[in-house]
């Protein structure tokens, strides 16, 4: 037990860098989805109101497009 080991820190892992960087590329992944998610999710809520919308004067006035 008299036996010293050194270990030292000098310079970067290569692992723990493609960890990191793993992680980087994974954070702008799920930053991308999560932004597409709520962009996409207004127009089809804003698009199902327009439908809606003209549903109903087509059902007021009586309009019919077949002819």
């Amino acid at each position: 037990m008299s036996k010293h080991i050194k270990t030292g820190g000098v310079g970067k892992s290569p692992a723990i860098e493609k960890m990191n960087q793993l992680n980087e590329i994974s954070s702008r992944v799920q930053a991308a989805s999560m932004l597409e998610k709520k962009a996409f999710e207004a127009q089809n809520e804003k698009a199902m109101q327009e439908l809606l919308k003209r549903k109903q004067i087509i059902e007021e006035f009586h309009i019919c497009f077949t002819r």
